[in-house]
């Protein structure tokens, strides 16, 4: 993984693929529970395999236990 596909996994990059997972084009709240979007546990599965694979360790335990933008945010950024 090259420092430059890491720096794509920004608060943008993140907010675009919820948008994707969740299937809607409602603007999402970065403080607001992402499963009153519509978000489920698969979509949680998904994004924690799709940051592994980019070099992020993320579990689904803790992406599920505070699901919001920030909080993922934070954790990506944590873990660069």
């Amino acid at each position: 993984m090259t420092i430059a596909e890491t720096s794509d996994l920004g608060a943008e990059w993140l907010a675009k693929r919820v948008q994707r997972l969740i299937e809607d084009d409602c603007e999402i709240d970065p403080t607001e529970n992402l499963v009153l979007y519509g978000l489920d546990s698969i979509a949680v599965m998904t994004l924690s395999a799709e940051l592994k694979q980019r070099g992020i360790e993320a579990s689904f335990e803790e992406l599920a236990r505070e699901p919001t933008l920030d909080a993922w945010s934070a954790l990506i950024a944590a873990r660069r």
